[in-house]
């Protein structure tokens, strides 16, 4: 289990999308001891209906504590401010400044008060985290569903195969990379 996280909306709206299966619910406390989410990704996630009941769930129960800047010391909020401007520059567009902005304001938040871990399922993000804030302290890490299913696949998370298969598929992941890459069925 990690320590701590901080979570995305994207994540929680892929963890949540269905009616039936309550993944984000009952998996991401499985995940990680302590689960962060910045107000402004918080206030991304709108729909589906699921994803904003399970999540809300969490947040009431206290699996799940939304946090943002206003809140940090004076030298966090620097550090913040800092990291903030340096991933604005790369991710967030002028014309489009709501974009990427739940994962600027998050990542900057974990970089402030040394949360390793962001849980994401933005694939093409741990390069700009490594370019833009790793600099061998504090460094943050991605975690994506994919990830997670490696942690249950190993025994680090206590899902099982079958669970978390369909948790890949609701996803929208490949069902043959599941079975053929990710966790294939040993033979007995």
């Amino acid at each position: 289990m990690i320590d701590k996280i901080i979570i995305d909306a994207d994540l929680c709206i892929k963890l949540g999308g269905h009616k039936k299966y309550t993944f984000l619910y009952d998996i991401l406390p499985l995940v990680a001891d302590k689960i962060y989410m910045h107000t402004h990704a918080h206030g991304e996630v709108l729909m589906p209906s699921s994803a904003v009941q399970q999540l809300s769930k969490l947040i009431s129960e206290n699996k799940v504590v939304l946090v943002n800047e206003s809140n940090l010391n004076s030298k966090d909020r620097a550090v913040y401010d800092a990291a903030y401007k340096n991933l604005a520059k790369v991710m967030i567009n002028p014309n489009k400044p709501n974009k990427n902005k739940g994962e600027v304001c998050s990542l900057a938040y974990a970089k402030a008060t040394g949360i390793p871990v962001f849980a994401t399922d933005e694939k093409d993000l741990q390069p700009i985290i490594d370019k833009q804030l790793n600099t061998g302290i504090d460094d943050i890490t991605c975690i994506r569903i994919v990830d997670i299913i490696i942690k249950a696949r190993d025994g680090e998370v206590d899902v099982p195969r079958k669970v978390a298969k369909a948790l890949w598929l609701i996803a929208g992941k490949n069902k043959d990379i599941f079975d053929t890459e990710i966790w294939p069925v040993k033979a007995e």
